[in-house]
């Protein structure tokens, strides 16, 4: 009887949501949806993609690299679950994606002042962005589900591709523009450029807040009391389903391989290609123009042959962009850096399958009931892959003996 009442409830709130939809147009929705997204991307590009670059220059050794890399997830891991929750209990899910986003942009200015006021900036910088991973990891859990109740199931897909387009082609724009200020500052003048764009983080999450409360929500219409029993039924009901242990073996396998390269590939581009900040930029521009164009054939393939053919194809790409590297690291420095930038756009071209299928695949997958718990369950074990995999690649470096050619075979064993 209690399934009944929670299906009709269920069916009456998308009805609800449907109609609503309908006078606004989903048209709206995208819009809404999509520049939200362009003003987290812009935070993430100012201050997480260089959060590498700011260590360094406030003196992190390679092992403290590894930390950042693998560290953060700690938090995540230890909120996602009980918050998520705490979100499914929740009348209004906008809510908990407007507080993880205003504290996010608070938590990136209080990375950014350490410059000032740390007598040990690094190990301070390493425990602030620790701190820094759960609200990233409660926005993307919460706003996943937000998305899931916002969007319709037959709207999702479009929907979501057209923010994921938008969201890249913010990508072409601005790490060239980023990057291309830090090239030009020199000494501490660096440092600064860094401070100030982790200063623009929080008027950018007031901007999220204006958009993300004009998105129609009509709110759940039944809010479930919680149980215990809720986590382990939900645990139980996920990992008996062969489609969700089937998704996730996979999603686990690419992102451990991901997941390894993040501090090591970074150095590998910084100090044995030798690249500069406009460099980093340019290629990170190049990237994200094959991805912009290839989006649309993405999503038309997804429509065609689903989109797990498309995650497959985007799992195929990071392996690829490995490839790319490993040879680089092999040849001469010039000719080298001209062959990482080829193929390395090339491969990344499939980022932006991933990127879009990953959500979707995931949305099919799991059950409507206990949809943030769910989520949160998946985002866990992703964030265990991530404590060990980040510290692990550079843990093999090291070992090999923290040169070109140690480089080059930790590369090749991701």
């Amino acid at each position: 009887m209690n399934k009944v009442a929670k299906a009709i409830s269920y069916s009456l709130q998308r009805a609800r949501m449907n109609a609503m939809q309908t006078m606004r147009g989903d048209s709206r929705l995208a819009r809404l949806l999509a520049i939200e997204g362009i003003l987290y991307t812009i935070i993430i590009t100012m201050c997480h993609n260089n959060n590498n670059l700011y260590a360094s220059r406030l003196g992190a050794t390679s092992s403290d690299l590894g930390l950042i890399a693998s560290l953060p997830p700690l938090v995540g891991l230890a909120c996602l679950i009980p918050f998520a929750i705490i979100t499914d209990r929740m009348k209004n899910k906008r809510n908990m994606v407007i507080f993880s986003t205003l504290l996010l942009g608070s938590m990136y200015v209080v990375v950014g002042s350490i410059a000032f006021w740390a007598s040990d900036a690094v190990w301070v910088l390493i425990l602030m962005l620790v701190m820094v991973n759960f609200p990233m990891s409660l926005y993307n859990s919460s706003w996943q589900s937000f998305f899931s109740d916002v969007a319709l199931p037959e709207e999702r897909n479009n929907i979501y591709a057209h923010r994921t387009r938008m969201n890249t082609a913010v990508g072409i724009i601005f790490p060239l523009i980023f990057g291309g200020i830090l090239t030009l500052a020199s000494g501490n003048g660096k440092i600064l450029i860094h401070q100030i764009y982790y200063f623009l983080a929080l008027p950018l999450a007031f901007g999220q807040v204006i958009l993300l409360k004009r998105v129609p929500y009509c709110g759940a219409i039944e809010v479930p009391k919680y149980s215990v029993k809720d986590l382990s039924r939900t645990t139980r009901a996920l990992f008996s389903d062969r489609s969700f242990l089937g998704f996730l073996v996979v999603a686990l396998l690419v992102y451990a391989g991901w997941q390894m390269d993040w501090s090591i590939y970074f150095q590998a581009q910084f100090y044995y290609l030798k690249l500069n900040e406009i460099q980093l930029s340019l290629i990170a521009v190049l990237c994200a123009v094959t991805q912009f164009i290839m989006l649309g054939t993405w999503s038309r393939l997804g429509a065609k042959k689903g989109v797990k053919f498309v995650f497959f194809i985007g799992a195929a790409g990071f392996a690829f962009c490995c490839v790319s590297m490993f040879f680089s690291l092999l040849m001469p420095l010039r000719i080298g850096v001209w062959t990482y930038f080829i193929f390395q756009s090339i491969g990344s071209s499939a980022f932006s399958a991933f990127q879009f299928s990953l959500l979707m695949c995931l949305l099919e997958v799991i059950p409507p009931i206990n949809k943030t718990l769910s989520i949160a369950l998946y985002s866990s074990l992703i964030l265990v892959s991530n404590i060990i995999m980040p510290y692990l690649g550079v843990f093999i470096y090291n070992v090999l003996g923290e040169n070109r050619e140690a480089m080059t075979a930790a590369i090749g064993v991701v």
